[in-house]
């Protein structure tokens, strides 16, 4: 997200509303027997726990900060990805998705899609016409 989109939604929420985002961020990417509970971030920034859901729930630009927040702590952590996903890639019996994601992900290996189309402005005869015609007709008889 681009530093100034990110100003754009700070300037929507007030202090307790970006502490809070950071507070639920973080309690995502919390070990599970280290989170917060949202009872103890809604008593931090001084809200009902209540309002804490609203705000994560219904509050637009809350939601988008928060998610801003929480793409900024993946990036920080590409380096770590990138290792794990060597030590599958390295080890005695190499994973084979990650050899995938790995080639995927260096452009040397994409998807090819093909498209066949039918030409419907193609030109037919009129004999060829014809014996659609008398086709569907046999077939409309017989119903």
């Amino acid at each position: 997200m681009s530093a100034a989109k990110r100003k754009q939604l700070e300037s929507r929420l007030d202090g307790r509303q970006k502490i809070a985002a950071l507070a639920v961020v973080e309690r995502d990417f919390a070990p599970e027997d280290e989170r917060k509970g949202f009872e103890e971030i809604a008593a931090e920034v001084g809200v009902s726990r209540n309002t804490l859901y609203e705000w994560r729930t219904q509050n637009k630009a809350f939601i988008d900060y928060a998610n801003s927040l929480a793409d900024d702590f993946l990036t920080g952590k590409r380096s770590l990805v990138y290792r794990k996903l060597m030590q599958l890639i390295d080890s005695s019996q190499p994973s084979v998705k990650a050899i995938d994601l790995f080639m995927k992900r260096e452009g040397l290996i994409t998807a090819q899609v093909a498209v066949e189309t039918k030409d419907a402005g193609a030109s037919r005869s009129n004999e060829e016409l014809a014996a659609e015609i008398a086709e569907i007709d046999e077939l409309l008889a017989e119903d």
